[in-house]
């Protein structure tokens, strides 16, 4: 919870410590003056028990001279002798008394905004109370007063004052702050129903696995597309890694077309469709990726190819499929951009000819990439579900909500659209697990040379190629080299 709320915890602490530093810069400064008493009784030194007695009787006064020194008479009276302008509760309030424990001692303590009018109303009180008790006394027994209050400390003097204590304050404020905000944490982790990790989109998607976990990385934004000096970051071995696992997905079932989609904008669906081809092209599968956002079409521009015709010419036979698709790089990724946007992009998509589409692009590739659109805000995807063999869901770490996926998958299901798989996205690295690959490179070039020998119909030099997992394109029934497949070929098997 610290780990993933810390930011939240140190905003509420540092601001709970600076409202305390700010209240505590604004609060007047108080000064202290203490002076203490000694209560005795008058009586025969030489008698033991009468010596005793008194002792104990002082003791016992000492108590309730306590409660006098705080008293509203005592108050008025040090008023009037000192001619101050404070209101005699105000400076009640300012007057303190403490009976030391199993002592006749009295210890009494003024506080005001002046080290010196505090010493003043000390000294005030201390030619006061004596004979304030002397007269108490006096009237109570008629006779001469038996208790004596005597100082024996004089009213102190110090210009340091005893509030507020900056480091207490500000401590305590930030202790306080530390405790809010950790509860604030821990009610904001209740409330969080956004998917973390790779557990959570399993369990939503109801026990389908999650083929991969895709790092953040900050470069994406204006590196999408990896280019050939980044293809051996952690990033890209996640996509390698999804690459693998998609020959897993239901293995007694071909799944060749598969479609592409998300909760709601801004997942990076499109950036992992456009990985994840780049990814099987390494490997010299023939693949094929099908840009069928006709809304918000970002593959041409991530792969920087130009999207002056494309799917919308071919499904109005407006161009010949041949003619519109686009080679991407040295791995042979074939391309199909939306082209020009239509205006029903959902009626456009659900037509029998997308479908026919489809089964051409089956027949001559061994995978079909499909970027859809975001399935919550639109249909398209619900549209052309039924014509794919299932849909992978890209979930995005700490911002997609389990409830949207959840919608996600029965809309899938209501289309037909068997839902195959997730994919987690943009997590952050201390959370991805793992660690940076320093052998990346090397296995990069090993796909390099088995595909490029697979493509001159030798075998892959030795070495560290041997620990790369068989091309795709040997597994099926058409060779590498060749542009069109066998409609009886099978999936791509790993």
């Amino acid at each position: 919870m610290i780990k993933d709320r810390w930011k939240l915890i140190v905003v509420v602490t540092v601001l709970a410590g600076a409202i305390s530093a700010g209240v505590t810069a604004r609060t007047t400064r108080m000064y202290s003056s203490g002076l203490t008493f000694f209560v005795s009784a008058q009586i025969d030194s030489s008698n033991v028990v009468q010596a005793y007695q008194a002792n104990l009787l002082s003791q016992q006064k000492v108590q309730s001279y306590a409660n006098l020194l705080t008293g509203h008479e005592l108050a008025s009276a040090v008023v009037q002798s000192t001619g101050l302008s404070i209101p005699t509760a105000q400076l009640q309030s300012r007057i303190s008394a403490q009976a030391v424990p199993q002592t006749v001692l009295l210890r009494a303590s003024v506080t005001s905004e002046s080290p010196y009018q505090a010493q003043e109303i000390a000294r005030a009180i201390a030619r006061i109370f004596p004979g304030q008790i002397d007269r108490l006394e006096h009237t109570a027994t008629g006779k001469a007063s038996t208790a004596v209050v005597q100082v024996v400390e004089p009213p102190s003097f110090s210009p340091t004052p005893v509030s507020p204590e900056p480091l207490r304050n500000v401590g305590t404020g930030l202790a306080l702050g530390l405790l809010a905000g950790l509860a604030l944490a821990a009610a904001a982790r209740s409330l969080d129903t956004t998917l973390k990790t790779a557990d959570q989109v399993t369990q939503v998607l109801g026990g389908k696995p999650v083929l991969g976990v895709i790092p953040y990385d900050p470069t994406s934004r204006s590196n999408p597309v990896p280019g050939d000096g980044l293809l051996t970051g952690p990033r890209m071995e996640a996509f390698r890694k999804l690459r693998v696992s998609l020959g897993f997905i239901e293995v007694d079932t071909p799944r060749k077309v598969l479609m592409f989609t998300s909760a709601l904008p801004n997942d990076g669906k499109s950036t992992t469709v456009c990985n994840l081809a780049i990814a099987l092209g390494t490997v010299g599968t023939r693949t094929v990726l099908v840009e069928c956002d006709m809304r918000r079409p970002q593959v041409g521009k991530y792969l920087g190819l130009p999207n002056g015709a494309g799917l919308t010419d071919v499904l109005l036979e407006r161009a010949r499929l041949e003619d519109v698709i686009q080679t991407w790089g040295d791995d042979s990724v074939d391309v199909l951009t939306s082209g020009v946007l239509p205006p029903n992009p959902g009626d456009l998509l659900g037509s029998r000819k997308m479908e026919q589409l489809i089964e051409r692009l089956r027949e001559r590739y061994e995978v079909v990439l499909l970027d859809m659109p975001p399935a919550l805000a639109l249909a398209d995807a619900a549209a052309v579900g039924q014509y794919c063999d299932g849909a992978i869901i890209v979930a995005r770490h700490g911002r997609t909500r389990a409830a949207q996926l959840r919608r996600v998958c029965e809309s899938l299901a209501s289309a037909g659209t068997p839902v195959l798989a997730g994919v987690l996205n943009m997590v952050r690295s201390r959370d991805a697990g793992g660690g940076r690959y320093g052998y990346g490179y090397g296995y990069y070039e090993a796909e390099k040379e088995q595909r490029e020998g697979a493509r001159l119909g030798g075998q892959a030099r030795p070495g560290r190629g041997e620990a790369v997992a068989e091309p795709l394109a040997q597994r099926a029934k058409g060779r590498p080299g060749n542009r069109a497949m066998a409609s009886d070929a099978t999936p791509p098997r790993l």
